[in-house]
C-alpha cells in the first residue's frame, strides 16, 4: 500500500479543512460535522489513484491469456524431418497450459481474435504473417495480466511485442514449439514481360532468410535448355534482404513470340522448406525487330530511294519485297533461286513495326489488306483508285495538269523536317490523285501548274490507337533523283512521316496489371479503352476453365478470383480497332509474401517486476468510486451548511 501517498493526502485534506472552517467560516454550532465532510471528500479526491477498486474483475475477465499462432508457417513440421506439424504441436501445448480452462485463449496471425476452448482442436494454419502486437493489445484490454505466446518463433514484430509488454507492465512468455530450421525464401522476382531475341535477360531476385549473417546461398536461374546462370549471395542479417542479379542471353527459334518459363530457385533447400525458395515468371521472347517492311505490288524507282531513308529512320532497319510480273516475290538487293515464298512476305508484313504498301488499293492481295488494317503504323503509296485499307480515305481519279510542290508546308508532323527547303526548281509529280474521306490533315500539298489551286500530296490520320499515312502523289522519287534541294525534300517528307507513324504504337489490347501473381491474390488485368466484346477465361495447369467473365465495353480494370500456387493461363478474345484479337498467355502463381521466413530471435520473456510503464504508474487506471463518494459527501456538506446557517 502506498502509505506515503495516503499520509500526504490526509495532511493536505486536514490543512484545507482547518484553514477553511477555522479562518473563513463563521463559528456556528454544527460546523465541525461539515468540516469532517469537506476533509473526507478532499482526501478521497487526492488519494483516488492509490485506492483499490471495489471489484478486481476476476469473475468476468481471466488474468491469464494464451495466444496461439495460426499463420501459414505453422503448417511446416516441428523439426527438420517428417512428423507433426507446428499447428498440431501448438494445439497440444495450448491445451496443456490451459488445462483448467480458467485462462482465455486467442488465435493470432496478422490480426487476433478470441476463440473458445472448444474451437482450439479445429484451428488450422491459414492466417497471414505472424504479428503478436494486436493479440497483446486485445488480451490486455480484456483484463489479462499474464500472456503466454505459443508460436514457431517466426514473429514479424518480435521487438515491437516485447516493448509493448514492457510498456503495459504485463508478463509475457513465449513457448516455442519448433526447432530452429534455416529457412530461405524468394520474396520477389523482377523480370521484363517481353524481350527481343539477342537481348540480355536481367533478373533481380530479393532473397530473405531466417539465418545468421555471414551464411551464403546459391541462387540459380533457368530460362530453358542451355540458358541458365547461378550466383552466390551472402545472406543478410535477420529482418533484412539481399538482391541476387542474374543475366542470360535471350533467343527465339520461331518467327513469332515465344512464352518461356523463368525459374529462380535457391539451391540446397529441401522439401517442404523449398516452397518459398522457388519462384517462376513467364517472359515473352519475340524475334529480332523487323523495323520497316515495304511490300510493293507495283514497283517503280520509289523503292530505290525510299529504302535508305527507312533504313536510317527506324530501329531494325528496312526490308523491301517486290512482286515481279510473273507473280514471283523478290527482296530488293537479294534474289534467291526460285524467288521468295509469299508466306515469308506475309509473315514479315504481319510483324512489321511499320508497314509500307505500294500499289493499286483495288489490286492488293487479301492478306496484305488484312495486315494493313491491323498494323499499328501503315504508309500507303497509292498507284490507283479505290478505298485505302485501314484508313478512312478513298482515292479518286488522277487530277488533270502538272502538280508541283507548294511551299511553305502546312503545320504538321513533317513541317520541321522541311525547314529551309526551296523546291522551286523541282520537277512535277508524275500523277496526283484526288481523294475523299476523313483524315487528320495534309502534311504536304501540290499546286497545279505552280499558280493554280492546291491539293494534298500526303495525308495522315489515326483511329483507335493506329496511325496511317497516304501518299497520293506518284513520282516523288523524281525529287530525290534531282539531288540537293530535291533530295532534302524527299528525305524530310518520308523521314518525318516514318518517325511520326512509329513514335507511338497501338497499346496491347489487354495485359496483366502485375505479372508476378501471388497465391490468394486476385488476378487483375488492364484493358485498352478501345477494346470491345471482351471475353476472359482463366485456366489452371490442366487446362480446365476455372473462371470466365465478359465485362462491359467501358471497363478497363478487371479483377478475377484468387488462385492457388501453380501454373495458369488466361485467354482473352474481343476486338480492338475494329479488328478481332485472341491473346493466350501463361503466368505463374507464386508463394505469398506471408509464407516467407521471418527472423527467429531470442524468445520473448518479459517479467512484471522488470517491466515499466502503465502498471507502475500510480494514476494509470484510478477507480471511479472515490470520486463518486467525494461528490456525494460534498452534496451532504452543502445541505448541512444550509441547515446550520452557513452559505
Amino acid at each position: 500500500m502506498p502509505w506515503l501517498a495516503f499520509g500526504a493526502a490526509a495532511i493536505a485534506a486536514v490543512a484545507v479543512t482547518v484553514w477553511w472552517y477555522g479562518r473563513r467560516e463563521e463559528k456556528v454550532r454544527g460546523r465541525v460535522f461539515a468540516a469532517v465532510l469537506r476533509g473526507t471528500a478532499v482526501f478521497l479526491f487526492l488519494s483516488a489513484p492509490w485506492l483499490p477498486p471495489l471489484s478486481d474483475g476476476n469473475d468476468h475477465s481471466p488474468r491469464v491469456a494464451i495466444l496461439v499462432d495460426f499463420s501459414r508457417s505453422m503448417r511446416y513440421p516441428v523439426g527438420a524431418g517428417a512428423g507433426a506439424t507446428r499447428i498440431q504441436a501448438a494445439r497440444v501445448v495450448a491445451a496443456e497450459l490451459g488445462r483448467d480452462r480458467s485462462a482465455s485463449i486467442w488465435s493470432f496471425a496478422r490480426t487476433a481474435a478470441a476463440i473458445e476452448w472448444t474451437d482450439l482442436e479445429g484451428l488450422e494454419a491459414t492466417g497471414a504473417d505472424s504479428r503478436a502486437v494486436d493479440a497483446i493489445e486485445r488480451a490486455r484490454a480484456s483484463g489479462a495480466e499474464s500472456l503466454v505466446v505459443v508460436t514457431d518463433g517466426e514473429l514479424a514484430d518480435r521487438e515491437a511485442a516485447r516493448r509493448l509488454a514492457e510498456r503495459f507492465g504485463i508478463a509475457l512468455r513465449e513457448v516455442r514449439i519448433a526447432d530452429d530450421v534455416e529457412r530461405i525464401g524468394i520474396r520477389f522476382v523482377a523480370a521484363p514481360r517481353m524481350l527481343t531475341a539477342g537481348d540480355t535477360l536481367e533478373v533481380r531476385a530479393e532473397i530473405v532468410a531466417a539465418a545468421g549473417p555471414g551464411d551464403s546461398a546459391r541462387v540459380t536461374l533457368d530460362f530453358g535448355p542451355g540458358l541458365g546462370e547461378a550466383v552466390t549471395v551472402e545472406l543478410p542479417a535477420a529482418g533484412r534482404s539481399v538482391e541476387a542479379v542474374l543475366r542470360v542471353p535471350a533467343d527465339v527459334a520461331s518467327d513469332s513470340t515465344e512464352w518461356r518459363p523463368l525459374d529462380v530457385s535457391v539451391e540446397g533447400v529441401m522439401p517442404p522448406w523449398d516452397s518459398a525458395a522457388r519462384a517462376r515468371s513467364w517472359v515473352g521472347v519475340s524475334p529480332e525487330p523487323t523495323g520497316a517492311v515495304m511490300v510493293s505490288v507495283d514497283p517503280d524507282w520509289e523503292t530505290r530511294y525510299l529504302s535508305p531513308v527507312l533504313e536510317r529512320s527506324i530501329p531494325g532497319g528496312a526490308r523491301v519485297f517486290l512482286r515481279v510480273s510473273d507473280g514471283t516475290w523478290i527482296r530488293s538487293g537479294l534474289r534467291p533461286v526460285g524467288g521468295i515464298p509469299e508466306s515469308s512476305v506475309r509473315r514479315a508484313a504481319e510483324s512489321a513495326t511499320l508497314l509500307i504498301v505500294q500499289g493499286d488499293p483495288s489490286d492488293l492481295p487479301g492478306w496484305l489488306e488484312s495486315a494493313a488494317r491491323r498494323r499499328p503504323a501503315v504508309m500507303h503509296l497509292v498507284r490507283g483508285t479505290g478505298p485505302v485499307s485501314g484508313t478512312g480515305v478513298s482515292v479518286q481519279e488522277a487530277l488533270p495538269g502538272e502538280w508541283y510542290v507548294a511551299t511553305p508546308p502546312p503545320p504538321g508532323p513533317v513541317s520541321a523536317h522541311l525547314m529551309g527547303v526551296a523546291p522551286q526548281e523541282l520537277p512535277p509529280l508524275s500523277r496526283l490523285y484526288g481523294s475523299t474521306g476523313s483524315a487528320a490533315g495534309s502534311v504536304l500539298s501540290g499546286r497545279r501548274d505552280r499558280r493554280g489551286p492546291e491539293s494534298p500530296i500526303a495525308l495522315v490520320g489515326s483511329a483507335e490507337g493506329r496511325r496511317w499515312a497516304v501518299v497520293q502523289g506518284e513520282g516523288t522519287w523524281r525529287w530525290a533523283a534531282r539531288g540537293d534541294q530535291g533530295l532534302a525534300l524527299y528525305r524530310g517528307l518520308f523521314a518525318g512521316l516514318t518517325r511520326w507513324l512509329v513514335e507511338r504504337t497501338a497499346p496491347q489490347p489487354i495485359r496483366l496489371s502485375d505479372p508476378y501473381v501471388r497465391s490468394g491474390d486476385s488476378v487483375r488485368w488492364r484493358a485498352a479503352p478501345e477494346v470491345r466484346d471482351l471475353a476472359l477465361q482463366l485456366k489452371d495447369a490442366s487446362g480446365m476453365v476455372v473462371w470466365s467473365h465478359s465485362p462491359a465495353d467501358s471497363t478497363t480494370a478487371i479483377a478475377g478470383p484468387p488462385l492457388e500456387r501453380g501454373d495458369a493461363r488466361f485467354v482473352a478474345t474481343g476486338t480492338s480497332g475494329g479488328a478481332p484479337f485472341r491473346i493466350e498467355r501463361p503466368f505463374h502463381v507464386n508463394a505469398r509474401v506471408e509464407e516467407m521466413p521471418n527472423p527467429v530471435g531470442p524468445p520473448l520473456d518479459v517479467r512484471p517486476d522488470e517491466a515499466v510503464g502503465e502498471r507502475a504508474a500510480p494514476n494509470s487506471d484510478p477507480p471511479v468510486w472515490p470520486f463518486a463518494a467525494a461528490i456525494g459527501l460534498l452534496c451532504v456538506e452543502w445541505l448541512w451548511r444550509r441547515k446550520v446557517g452557513l452559505r
